[in-house]
């Protein structure tokens, strides 16, 4: 689930934002992420995430998730 999330964050963002995504989705996701890659668990050449980044202030869930698992946002402006 987490990574068909994700995914789809991935490819939303790619867009430009299309759709309306589900938060609900995202806060499960990023549970799960939070639980399979604690911060207390390094990141390496083994992982297929990569370093978690700074989600932005007021992210939602899948901007959260996004940082949690390596992802930095594309600027739309």
């Amino acid at each position: 689930m987490m990574e068909i999330v994700t995914h789809t964050w991935d490819l939303a963002e790619a867009l430009g934002h299309p759709h309306e995504l589900d938060p609900e989705l995202a806060e499960f996701a990023l549970t799960t992420a939070r639980t399979v890659l604690p911060d207390s668990r390094p990141r390496d050449t083994a992982t297929p995430f990569a370093p978690r980044t700074q989600a932005p202030e007021n992210a939602d869930p899948y901007q959260q998730l996004a940082a949690w698992l390596g992802r930095t946002p594309l600027d739309h402006a």
